[in-house]
């Protein structure tokens, strides 16, 4: 009950977050970050490999982090594509950093999208 709750609370509030960055967690081995237990702040799934935080229009320090679909949902109009921007680049920096045994936090930002030519 309290994750449908959470759920509508949300969707009433769609088009109103600010995308602010996409991150994993690079650790030694291939599938460990199934075992890290993030969990979507809106659905509530609990097998996310990429986390994407959002932070609400009016600039307060409420920030939640969601799942790719989510935050697609949630982030306001213009910038619906940018989830799935950032959750590839950081796919693939995750492919640079296990090929190159550089463990480690990878992180999107929009304006890394932009330096990359990517928006």
């Amino acid at each position: 009950m309290i994750e449908e709750t959470r759920l509508h609370l949300l969707e009433s509030t769609a088009g109103l977050w600010i995308y602010s960055c996409c991150y994993c967690n690079v650790t030694p081995g291939e599938r460990d970050w199934t075992f890290y237990g993030y969990k979507c702040a809106a659905c509530g799934n609990k097998n996310l490999r990429f986390i994407h935080v959002l932070r609400y229009e009016d600039h307060t320090r409420r920030d939640i982090t969601v799942g790719v679909e989510c935050a697609e949902l949630l982030v306001r109009l213009e910038d619906e594509q940018l989830p799935r921007l950032a959750e590839n680049e950081t796919a693939r920096k995750e492919k640079w950093r296990r090929r190159y045994g550089n463990f480690g936090f990878c992180r999107t930002t929009p304006e890394d999208l932009g330096n990359r030519g990517k928006l």
